[in-house]
């Protein structure tokens, strides 16, 4: 037998119509999709599962309950899971649990393995999916994965574990990838679950930026997994559970060690047993003697690092116990940035804090509190952290006789941040997520902060010139008055990952991950796109699909306005059409017909994803070309898939800093002028450095460097031209005409900035026109504007742009500007002095002799107050907000003729 052939018709077999319609196209490597998706068979088919269960009903009075990814029965959902199976008014309940394979044979699966009413599932089997998809109570304490999709008919409550000393989400830097599908978790949730207002405030709607796209209530009513901390018979439970697993704390008083982990990553934490057994090793042998036991509760993501060291046998807290049931019985608790002391301070006893990394940590973390705004003694090394204990176990654990001071603050955090932690906590949460018993807690809602939404899809994110400019535009959007959302997807690749690292920090990220659902959507758009025009049916079809996938991404947040400023992929267009949005709007970046038809070696790269969008534009309220002159022409081409008003127009921003800091003209002026005349070159370079950061020195180094190389010692006058080297910018037309000038101006140089699939092909031209040694190529260059600033004349040999970037680039550093006529130029040179010749080798040539005889001048130009109209025409056209800048008429360009 086959073994491929018949894994293929399995497969193909098993998937939605859509799904094998796909992967049956031609074209398409069904080996390479196949391993993609789940690199198995079984989870390709469990795609169809997936799907099927978000079709399924949902079963009421049935509720999924999952601890840390399924890492045993924790937390806060195993206190409200223990208090509901308890209570007679809950008897109508059933109850899932999920369990990884770690925890499946844990005590508290044997403890409920017989009980009618509770049920386990394999973490990510397929009945974890289904369950997931079809039960209308779900309860975490940490994040459902990426293939989840909240479901209208259900109740999600995240009961996030505890609140955060060590910063979380966008307070980290570069936390935006790490925060993706904590996110997407929290926007899809109907309760969050808040232990204090710090942490609603500082983390859910600070960390997590969660104002304007939570839609749902912050529950402050207490922490549930404190309620076992507090009352008669606390702790009994976890000493019979301890005693049973060899650990005896029978009349002894418990110090219990709980750091957090440490790492770059939560997924992949760094080994520390070695640290952790010498901080525990230290208090237990002082101590012991004197009725002391040392206890090690291990962060649960670490715990498995630590469970086969004999060593650790006597005092590691296994993980399936809760670590609320050892504070129970722990008299003093060492920590360091664990939110495991929050729950603590509840109950009055002290804490103490081992930061042996301290400015470590913070400089590569960061906390909310600095250490000496802690409620505890602070200790570096183990020494200090023995001395403390010794202290307070001389003193009965009295803080406040051995540490006055932390005393102090002690008192004040346990009042700001357990103000509800009484025991009751779970029965409160309870009746607001099960009864709906609002009005008696204290439950939140109301996010809105009066700014506008807007999500935008930004593109691939390639370093191209529509990545450029919704940077420029991201930059630009003042956060005081727009609540900004990014869409991309997420990548590995190194230009991509620079270019979002380039997104201003106050701007919200949705990154997304494939999920269950990425082999019907594709299956879908090939349909799709493959459908004639104005077939309303394909138009149709599928939507419930795509609103599922914009709901996977987005859960329940809504904006005023949606972007899909790439314009140039079906796919993505067709997700942005499903957005929960009051207005839609799609980016028109070129002639688009044109861009549809274009070769390039004999295929056409963009006719079927443009097609595909083109249909789609009946989805769009806003069909936005980037220059008036350009709506025009796509407004005429594309009349077939759009009424006329709808295409307008939004000219791009400039990133005037970047171009000027760029060239080495920061608008700043610099309020020292450094003197090199120190006797000694260390003087030098100290007196440099007290004005100048070691960023800036190395920049204006590689700027000088850079333009040097290049430019050197000249003759004549130097041409410039910035572009991907491909077929609509024309390069090889540039040359021919540079070619001309060079044989009557031989000291006349051409640089050319840039790279793409023509780079070698235009390399070639250049020799055969006897050019080589005037034409310097560059390839693509992270500060082009060193070099342009360093040139005589910008040229541009373009047969089509949407709104030419470049030339306004250009303009802000004042040179002169030669250009061919494409539709969009006339808009961008409009009162620029330069020159806008026909599209052809002699009429550019001609221009560039002109520049050389003196006959082109630059006028000034205020980027500042273009930059000032081309906001207004954005918010203009995704808003709705009156006429765009660009609808308002257009001058005549005509004096510009050459």
């Amino acid at each position: 037998m086959n073994v491929r052939s018949t894994g293929k018709r399995l497969l193909l077999d098993a998937l939605p119509p859509a799904m094998a319609a796909y992967l049956r196209k031609e074209r398409v490597s069904w080996s390479k999709q196949y391993r993609r998706n789940r690199q198995s068979l079984a989870a390709a088919i469990s795609s169809r599962s997936f799907t099927k269960a978000l079709t399924s009903k949902v079963e009421e009075n049935t509720v999924v309950w999952e601890s840390f990814s399924g890492n045993g029965a924790l937390c806060n959902p195993e206190a409200l899971f223990r208090t509901m199976i308890a209570a007679a008014d809950y008897s109508d309940y059933r109850h899932i649990w999920v369990l990884n394979d770690a925890a499946w044979e844990s005590p508290f699966r044997s403890e409920f393995s017989t009980h009618p009413r509770v049920s386990f599932v394999r973490h990510r089997s397929r009945d974890y999916f289904t369950a997931l998809e079809t039960s209308q109570y779900l309860v975490n304490n940490a994040t459902f994965p990426p293939e989840f999709i909240k479901r209208p008919e259900q109740t999600y409550l995240n009961a996030w574990h505890g609140t955060p000393l060590k910063k979380m989400g966008y307070d980290i830097e570069n936390g935006a990838d790490g925060a993706r599908n904590v996110l997407r978790n929290f926007m899809s949730a109907d309760y969050l679950l808040s232990q204090n207002s710090f942490m609603t405030e500082t983390m859910y709607l600070g960390a997590y930026k969660l104002n304007n796209v939570f839609r749902g209530a912050i529950i402050e009513e207490g922490y549930p997994r404190t309620d076992k901390m507090i009352g008669p018979g606390a702790g009994d439970r976890a000493r019979a559970v301890l005693r049973d697993r060899g650990i005896s704390t029978h009349g002894k008083k418990v110090i219990c060690y709980a750091p957090t982990w440490r790492g770059g990553s939560f997924y992949n934490p760094q080994s520390d047993a070695g640290r952790l057994k010498a901080t525990v090793m230290a208090p237990r042998s002082a101590l012991e003697d004197e009725g002391w036991i040392v206890l090690l509760k291990a962060h649960q993501v670490i715990v498995d690092q630590l469970v086969d060291d004999p060593e650790l046998a006597d005092f590691l807290v296994p993980n399936d116990v809760p670590a609320n049931d050892v504070l129970a019985i722990t008299d003093i608790l060492v920590s360091d940035y664990s939110s495991i002391f929050i729950d603590f301070l509840g109950t009055g006893r002290p804490v103490l804090f081992h930061l042996p990394d301290a400015g470590k940590y913070a400089a590569e973390r960061g906390t909310y509190l600095r250490p000496d705004e802690l409620p505890g003694p602070v200790s570096e090394s183990i020494d200090e952290l023995l001395e403390q204990a010794t202290r307070l176990a001389e003193d009965e654990m009295d803080l406040s006789s051995a540490f006055s001071e932390e005393a102090a603050r002690f008192s004040e955090l346990a009042a700001q941040l357990t103000p509800r932690d009484d025991g009751g906590a779970s029965a409160r949460v309870l009746d607001v997520v099960f009864r709906g018993r609002e009005s008696e807690g204290r439950v939140i809602r109301g996010f809105e902060d009066g700014r506008r939404t807007l999500v935008l899809y930004l593109g691939g994110l390639i370093t191209n010139g529509i990545t450029s400019s919704v940077l420029n535009l991201l930059n630009r959007i003042d956060p005081e008055e727009v609540d900004v959302t990014a869409l991309f997807y997420r990548s590995g690749q190194r230009d991509r990952l620079d270019n979002a690292a380039l997104i201003p920090s106050h701007v919200r990220q949705v990154i997304r991950e494939q999920g269950s659902l990425q082999l019907p959507l594709l299956g879908s758009m090939q349909e799709f796109d493959a459908s004639p025009v104005g077939d309303l049916a394909a138009a149709d079809r599928d939507t419930a699909l795509w609103s599922w996938e914009w709901r996977r991404l987005f859960g329940h947040a809504r904006f005023d306005a949606a972007v899909d400023f790439s314009g140039y992929s079906s796919y993505w267009a067709r997700i942005m059409a499903h957005a929960e949005a009051d207005r839609k709007a799609v980016w028109l970046h070129n002639d688009l017909e044109a861009d549809a038809m274009r070769e390039v070696d004999g295929a056409r790269p963009h006719f079927n994803n443009l097609t595909g969008v083109f249909k789609l534009y009946h989805d769009y309220d806003a069909l936005v070309s980037v220059s008036p002159d350009l709506r025009e022409i796509n407004a005429e081409s594309l009349s077939r898939y759009a009424e006329p008003e709808r295409f307008i127009s939004a000219r791009n921003v400039i990133d005037v800093e970047r171009v000027r800091n760029g060239a080495g003209r920061s608008t700043e002026t610099r309020p020292h002028t450094v003197s090199i005349d120190a006797r000694t070159l260390a003087d030098a370079v100290a007196e440099i450095g007290r004005h100048y950061s070691f960023d800036e020195l190395i920049s204006e180094a590689s700027r000088q460097a850079l333009v040097g190389g290049l430019l050197g010692e000249q003759k004549g006058k130097t041409f410039v031209t910035v572009g991907r080297l491909s077929p609509e910018k024309n390069q090889a037309r540039l040359l021919r005409a540079f070619a001309e000038v060079s044989a009557e101006e031989p000291d006349a140089r051409l640089v050319i900035i840039g790279d793409g699939p023509l780079s070698g092909e235009l390399k070639e031209l250049a020799v055969s026109l006897g050019v080589a040694g005037s034409v310097e190529f560059t390839g693509r260059l992270q500060n082009p504007y060193a070099v342009m600033s360093g040139c005589d004349c910008f040229v541009l040999s373009s047969d089509y742009e949407g709104q030419p970037i470049v030339i306004l680039e250009a303009r802000v550093l004042g040179l002169p500007i030669v250009t061919t006529r494409f539709g969009s130029a006339a808009s961008a040179m409009d009162g620029s002095g330069g020159l806008i010749v026909d599209c052809d080798e002699t009429a550019l040539a001609e221009g560039m002799k002109k520049f050389l005889a003196g006959e082109i001048t630059p006028t000034a130009f205020d980027p500042d107050v273009y930059n000032a109209e081309v906001i207004g025409e954005f918010e203009a056209a995704v808003f709705a907000m009156g006429p765009s800048e660009g609808e308002k008429g257009k001058e005549s360009a005509d004096s510009m003729a050459g």
